[in-house]
Formats: C-alpha cells, sequence, structure tokens
C-alpha cells in the first residue's frame, strides 16, 4: 500500500478528507435576504429538503443569531458542566461490584470470595484496600492462581515496594473511609467539571468530517437564522478565513486549530492531534443564513464578509400566489370583503409613494400563513386575522416603518391617528377604511350585505 492510501486507511490525509466525492452547483455560502415576511425561512427550508432528501435530520442544525451571541457560542469553548456521579451512571459491572459491597448481610470474607473472581484478571491487589473502606471484618486473601497469600490475612501483591506494608492495607481502608465520598445507590453526587463544549459551527463541522471519511459523503448544512442581529466579526473571528471556498467547495484556505479545538476533533475523528494543526472546511459542509435588513438593532456587515457569500434577494412579491382570491370580513358589520395580499399593497404602494425603502414594506407572510392561508375555501377566519392584523401589522407600521408618516397612513380615523390603542379600535368599528383613501381605494373592497355571526369561520 502507497503512502497516501496508508495516511487515507488510517484518516490521516486531511486533504483527502476536505475533498469528498459529493459535487453540487448549489451555493456552499448563502444569505437569503429580503423585506419582512417575504418568506426566506421557508424558501431556505424548502430548499435544505431538496438538497437532503427525506430523513435528514442529523444532517443539519439551526441556530438564531442575537447580539449577545459571540465566538464561544458559534465555535464551541472550553465551559464549567455538571458532572453526574449517580449510580445511574456506573456500569453494570460496576453496580454489581457495589451491591456486594454494601450487601450488609455478608461477612468480609464472603464479599471478597465473591470479588474474588472479578478482580483477579486485573486489580486483585486493589480489593483489600476497597473492602477496608467498606467494612471492619476480617478476611483472608488468595493469589491470583488461587492459592493462599503469602501473608493469608491482606493479599500483598503489591510489589516489592509496599509489600511490607501488606498487613496494614485493610487498616489504610478503614482509616481512609471517613475522607471517600463512597458510592450508594441513593446518592445524587453532582460536581463541577471544565471540559470543551462544541458550537454549532463545530459540531456540524464534526458531522461532514466524519461523512467525509466515508464512502458515501452527504451533504451537511448549518442554518443560521437572522445573521445581522449579531455582530459576525466577532462571531465567526478566524472561522472568517474558511468562506474562501475553491471551485471545489473546500475552503480555500486553512486556519490553525487552537489546543482545545484540536483536542476535541482528535477526540471525534479519531486522527491524531498533529493531523489536525490546521483545518478547512469540506466541500460537503454548507452554510446558509437568513437576513432581514429593515429591522431596528440589526449589525452591519463589511464588504469583505459579504464578499464570501451568494446573496439571493426575495422581492416583496415572490411567492404570494397561494394568496390570490384569499379574503377577510372586516367592520363591525362585516361588509367589508377584503383580500390580505391586495391590502398589503397597497399598503406598500403608498409606503413607496412616501419614499420609504422596499425592505420596510410588507412581505406576503408578514402574517402567518397559518392565519392568511384557510385549511378550506378562500374566506380567512375574521377574529384571527383581526388580533393579528392589530398586534403585527399596524404595530409595525406605527412603530417603524411609517413611524413619520402616522398621520397621513392612518387618515381615516376620525380620533387621535398618533394613539396606537385608538388606531386598533378604530380598525375594529372601521375596517380599512381606518387608512389614507388612496390605501383604501387600492385595495378593491368589495362591500356585501350585513353577514349573521353563524357564517364566520
Amino acid at each position: 500500500m502507497d503512502k497516501r492510501s496508508q495516511d487515507k486507511e488510517n484518516k490521516k490525509d486531511m486533504e483527502d478528507v476536505f475533498l469528498t466525492s459529493y459535487n453540487s452547483l448549489i451555493p456552499r455560502n448563502r444569505i437569503i435576504f429580503g423585506a419582512p415576511g417575504t418568506g426566506k425561512s421557508y424558501t431556505l427550508n424548502n430548499d435544505l429538503q431538496q438538497l437532503l432528501g427525506e430523513n435528514n435530520e442529523d444532517q443539519y442544525e439551526r441556530v438564531t443569531f442575537h447580539p449577545d451571541y459571540l465566538y464561544a457560542n458559534f465555535v464551541g469553548t472550553y465551559k464549567p458542566v455538571m458532572f453526574d456521579d449517580s449510580f445511574e451512571n456506573l456500569t453494570e459491572a460496576e453496580k454489581d461490584i457495589l451491591s456486594v459491597l454494601t450487601d450488609k448481610n455478608k461477612s468480609a470474607q464472603e464479599k471478597y470470595d465473591l470479588l474474588y473472581d472479578k478482580f483477579k484478571d486485573g486489580g486483585l491487589t486493589r480489593l483489600p484496600l476497597l473492602l477496608g473502606l467498606y467494612t471492619d471484618g476480617d478476611f483472608t486473601t488468595r493469589k491470583a492462581e488461587g492459592t493462599a497469600a503469602v501473608d493469608n490475612t491482606v493479599g500483598r501483591n503489591h510489589g516489592k515496594a509496599i509489600s511490607k506494608y501488606g498487613n496494614a492495607l485493610r487498616q489504610y481502608g478503614k482509616a481512609m473511609r471517613q475522607y471517600v465520598n463512597l458510592y450508594k445507590p441513593e446518592s445524587r453526587k453532582k460536581d463541577i467539571s471544565y471540559e470543551y463544549v462544541p458550537g454549532p459551527f463545530m459540531r456540524v463541522l464534526v458531522k461532514a468530517l466524519k461523512n467525509a471519511m466515508s464512502d458515501n459523503p452527504r451533504p451537511f448544512v448549518l442554518l443560521i437564522e437572522e445573521i445581522n442581529r449579531a455582530n459576525v466579526a466577532a462571531v465567526f473571528g478566524d472561522i472568517f478565513q474558511l468562506l474562501d471556498r475553491d471551485s471545489d467547495g473546500v475552503s480555500e484556505y486553512k486556519i490553525a486549530t487552537t489546543n482545545d479545538m484540536r483536542r476535541y476533533l482528535s477526540e471525534q475523528l479519531g486522527v491524531q492531534e498533529s493531523k489536525l494543526e490546521s483545518i478547512k472546511i469540506p466541500n460537503n459542509m454548507f452554510i446558509w443564513a437568513t437576513m432581514n435588513i429593515a429591522d431596528q438593532g440589526v449589525f452591519p456587515m463589511d464588504t469583505a464578509f459579504k464578499r464570501r457569500w451568494d446573496f439571493t434577494y426575495l422581492g416583496i412579491d415572490d411567492n404570494d400566489y397561494a394568496l390570490h382570491g384569499k379574503y377577510v370580513m372586516l367592520s363591525d358589520n362585516k361588509t367589508q370583503k377584503v383580500e390580505w395580499n391586495k391590502l398589503r399593497k397597497a399598503i406598500n404602494k403608498f409606503l413607496a409613494d412616501c419614499k420609504i425603502n422596499e425592505d420596510k414594506q410588507l412581505g406576503p407572510y408578514f402574517l402567518s400563513k397559518d392565519i392568511i392561508i384557510p385549511e378550506q375555501g378562500d374566506e380567512i377566519n375574521r377574529e384571527k386575522f383581526i388580533s393579528a392584523f392589530k398586534n403585527k401589522v399596524i404595530m409595525y407600521l406605527f412603530e417603524d416603518a411609517a413611524k413619520q408618516k402616522r398621520s397621513e397612513l392612518f387618515k381615516g380615523c376620525s380620533n387621535d391617528s398618533t394613539r396606537y390603542s385608538q388606531i386598533c379600535k378604530e380598525f375594529e368599528q372601521k375596517g380599512v377604511r381606518i387608512f389614507n383613501r388612496d390605501i383604501v381605494s387600492g385595495c378593491d373592497i368589495e362591500d356585501v350585505g350585513s353577514k349573521n355571526d353563524s357564517s364566520d369561520n
């Protein structure tokens, strides 16, 4: 076997691991962005299903960025963890030994004889000390071949250096007992320990690399929701360098691994640490994200970061075909037959005429699909729609998108249009007529006769 074949067989040639036989024309680093409600997450999920197929839960992980999200959360770091030292965490063999040691109905000699077979292939010299921790009784010991020990009181097979202390081993066990936190079935001892805790990036990377070592490489995806809600330069850190991909989809440049990262990767991949002094992103790992540039409190992205991604823009009216013909009955006497999609577009036109950017306008699914797409028929549930419209649409327009145009936007309100509560109250009574007349005329209201309550969804 030549050196290259041997290295790959031993999972040592990481360059071969990074470049798998998996091929795809789909971008590895991808950001979908657009106005709120344009279906960014929905589109990403559909594309995910097409890429991974069915039964793919182990092939992707989803994370949502927020202002306090850090590199340690994303990649990994040492953290304090609770170490559960309880009885349930023992192996079956350890539980059997413990049950013998704690059996009050057995003498010390009976315990020794029962445990002899378990310890004679290794650890027989430690058995007297162990019994000394649990019992005050006397017992005689045997050698591994079954003959009586020279001392015949306590085994002395501890090596020449400590053979003269053989008689005292049981006494040492007794003396130490008060200082040792012994296992008991009812104990629930928990300690704090520190260990490397991987973040979502590292977890997906490990899965992708493990799979890359197999003969059947598959794609693995890290999904990042709201990527610009965190400071991406701080979150990605040196991982930023790995985002440059070559024509095969492998990171063009390596980054050096830290000691803790290298140790973790070595344990997970079964690769010598010396082969993991630097890493790349393999070509079977995808990083996809959504970005909402309209929201308050988002962080800017620098040009160097942006150029490492393929951006897909979802237009304000993309994917609205499922909304055509879906209507709701508004006003207090339920005489306004209004299509949500037409109302949304009329509001957007007004915002555009006011020089408000498209990314502040309303996407088709600004309200959730389970509200605006009925399970049966075309009529939207009135109560659910009114509640969602007040709490989401009016609130968003009032507090964000049209904050400087409230009086013009809500010109149909007969009372104070600068009070959110008053606008909501009038919406329940007047429906879309709370808005500017251009919006009212643009949404093609169909006035129908008064409907009785029995016709409601």
